[in-house]
């Protein structure tokens, strides 16, 4: 999922001819499609991992998710957010501004609960400021999303607010990375990184910002600038360091207004890690399929015992596969109208060797599905995006908004597709994004004061897709997975539903110099997972811009796998059974990895990355990073990269003691099983520019 083009499909659709169905008359549609209002995925139960909502303190002001607390005050905003067991705010939420010439000092009694619930916990408040007044409430949900509904009224007749912001005081400490959406697609991904010094001061509008570090953080997101009143020169959003405190600021008015009746604002607020990881990425061992009856297909590997190819895969340690586009007609459809027995069969196939089938769902809309004439209009989000064409047959596609009866029709045909075949889960392509949209036929976009639409991101739309999506795969297996592919897109309330994302696509297109060169705060930012609570993998494509011992480097380096692809996998009607062993290069050194971890215990072992782990080892060079598993008394296993621009000598100096191992280790290269000169815990070799050693050391 590029931009608006479907990830790998934008290539395959191209060149493949796949059998579709003619769409369907319209005179044929039924007047109410079997699917409309459906409820499926809909759902009030608490859905492991999570626990329910709890509601705590002295004044009940207090409520609880997994792993975070919110406090709220006079006004239903957070005054408090607790997560990975510390205060990420240096001061509370407030609502500033001035109202009939004067400051705004609100004064009321508090929130208090008026709906307790295991899913959710409403809060509500009233409070006054001179001749304004503000309702609100806060919803909080149990995976720890938080929507506050604000309403603005004059007291008596009207009055005139000069100045409205929101003002979010972060603590530094755990605000020293930005990351907002939308994303673009060229240089280094300049949406996630280090919080520049002078902050962020931009003029366009987004829907979503968080600010964290390495393991945790908060994040804000409004759907749109509806009610938004600012002179041009003002910045929707702007974030400074003050000292110790990163002052995250929404200007809400600028240009005074004068109200009568209701002023109203809906945004939220999320803290991260919004789950723990149970399984992650090491654990799902994942891969791509293009073609059915890979359960039959004859494959032979270097030990020259014929087997099938998805027999192989599971010898090699696979636990996942998606099965991309090429499972249905229909690009990104939820159904397939003619491959259900080869679905079933190859479902079943997966189960045999305990793998996990994942098809392909995307955001896209064909003209050739028999629901086109009646909803595309309805469905699609305004203006059209994401055109994409492909041949034999021709059709054409577009994003759709799931703000839409789509989401009913996206619901009820997986909840078949499941029952029906058998699936474990889904891979979605860029679903859990809340794309821009402006078509009022579903009840999106707003009316500005000079008459134009304006654009919104249905964010909360988007998350209830997500929401029913999650919940409809773990009714049916309680390990089903929902692995999100995006790129620049860490939207955390419609993302917190996904067991595992995909990230990185947003590379492939650079040239090799500056993709190799993507900074480590980057990386640090979006890509690692652990800061969201969401297993990620790291995106490499051969035909890209990345080598895939460059991609490993990075991913080894922050705990993340490359996902294994075919070598040829971008040939979909290649067929299986002539594949040689050296296509199968990128499963042979996940596989060594695979069972490196498994035959170390990488799960009771504590992972040390680089930027935190100077009690432990020490590297010869800046650009030299290491990070370490390590399982007291049993050995370690770590990773060496050389980050800089130029071959080095990288050294790593690790103290066995404070380790608590032996000091007598054999260290051996993971990949190549070759013995590595470990001489009092000291490993010296040359690296080129993103080389690595990956080794296991373990007592004599």
């Amino acid at each position: 999922m590029r931009n608006s083009f479907p990830s790998i499909t934008s290539v395959l659709f191209i060149l493949v001819g796949v059998s579709v169905v003619q769409a369907a008359s319209p005179d044929t549609e039924p007047a109410t499609p079997w699917w409309l209002g459906s409820k499926a995925g809909i759902s009030r139960e608490v859905l492991p991992p999570w626990t329910p909502v709890e509601v705590a303190g002295a004044t009940g002001a207090t409520v609880k998710v997994w792993g975070r607390s919110y406090e709220f005050g006079t006004l239903p905003l957070p005054c408090s957010v607790v997560t990975k067991d510390v205060e990420v705010l240096a001061a509370p939420i407030v609502l500033r501004g001035v109202a009939d010439g004067k400051e705004l000092t609100w004064t009321g009694s508090g929130c208090r609960t008026v709906d307790a619930q295991p899913d959710a916990v409403r809060m509500a408040a009233t409070a006054e400021s001179g001749n304004l007044r503000c309702e609100g409430t806060a919803t909080i949900e149990y995976d720890g999303m938080i929507r506050c509904d604000l309403r603005l009224l004059p007291k008596a007749g009207k009055v005139t607010i000069q100045r409205l912001t929101l003002e979010m005081p972060l603590d530094a400490r755990y605000a020293r990375y930005l990351h907002s959406w939308p994303g673009g697609w060229g240089g280094y991904a300049s949406n996630s990184g280090n919080l520049p010094e002078k902050g962020y001061h931009r003029s366009r509008f987004r829907p979503f910002f968080w600010l964290g570090d390495e393991w945790r953080g908060l994040a804000w997101f409004c759907e749109s600038e509806r009610n938004f009143f600012n002179w041009k020169n003002v910045n929707p959003v702007d974030i400074e360091r003050k000292d110790a405190t990163v002052m995250f600021r929404v200007n809400l008015i600028t240009v005074p207004q004068t109200i009568e009746g209701p002023l109203e604002y809906t945004f939220g607020f999320h803290a991260t890690p919004v789950k723990p990881i149970d399984l992650d990425a090491w654990d799902y061992r994942t891969s791509h399929i293009f073609n059915y009856r890979i359960e039959d297909r004859p494959y032979t590997p270097p030990d020259g015992k014929p087997t099938t190819m998805l027999a192989h895969l599971a010898r090699k340690g696979v636990r996942t596969l998606y099965f991309h586009f090429l499972w249905t007609d229909i690009c990104a459809y939820p159904a397939t109208i003619k491959h259900g027995k080869k679905l079933k069969k190859l479902a079943e196939a997966c189960h045999r060797e305990n793998i996990q089938l994942l098809p392909y769902l995307g955001y896209l809309m064909s003209d050739i599905a028999p629901e086109w004439a009646e909803y595309s209009e309805q469905c699609l989000v305004k203006p059209r995006a994401g055109k994409f064409s492909g041949r034999n047959p021709p059709q054409t596609c577009y994003i759709v908004c799931l703000r839409s009866a789509w989401q009913d029709f996206t619901a009820a045909h997986l909840e078949k597709l499941i029952e029906d075949y058998g699936i474990d889960g889904v891979y979605l392509d860029g679903t859990a994004n809340p794309w821009g949209c402006a078509n009022t036929a579903h009840g999106c976009g707003y009316r500005r004061p000079d008459g134009s639409i304006g654009q919104t991101y249905p964010i909360f739309a988007t998350r209830s897709m997500m929401k029913r999506i999650y919940t409809i795969v773990r009714k049916h297996n309680p390990r089903g997975q929902v692995n999100v592919h995006q790129s620049t897109c860490m939207v955390i309330p419609t993302l917190s539903f996904a067991t595992s994302y995909w990230d990185g696509e947003q590379f492939q297109f650079l040239s090799h110099a500056k993709a190799v060169n993507v900074p480590l705060d980057t990386f640090r930012c979006e890509f690692m997972g652990h800061n969201w609570g969401i297993p990620a993998e790291f995106l490499h494509y051969y035909t890209g811009s990345w080598k895939r011992p460059e991609a490993m480097a990075m991913g080894l380096l922050h705990d993340v796998p490359v996902r294994p692809l075919l070598r040829r996998d971008l040939d979909p009607l290649h067929d299986f059974s002539s594949y040689s062993p050296a296509d199968m290069k990128d499963f042979e050194d996940m596989s060594r990895l695979w069972r490196a971890f498994d035959a170390f215990g990488r799960r009771e072992a504590t992972w040390l990355p680089y930027w935190e782990n100077d009690r432990y080892v020490g590297c010869g060079s800046d650009s030299v990073k290491t990070s370490i598993y390590n399982r007291p008394g049993k050995g370690f296993m770590a990773v060496i990269v050389n980050t800089g621009s130029k071959e080095c000598r990288a050294e790593a100096t690790f103290d066995l003691a404070a380790l608590k191992q032996p000091t007598k280790l054999v260290a051996r290269d993971v990949l190549t099983g070759k013995k590595l000169p470990l001489v009092e815990g000291r490993v010296s070799l040359p690296l080129g520019s993103l080389g690595f050693v990956f080794f296991r050391a373990e007592p004599q």
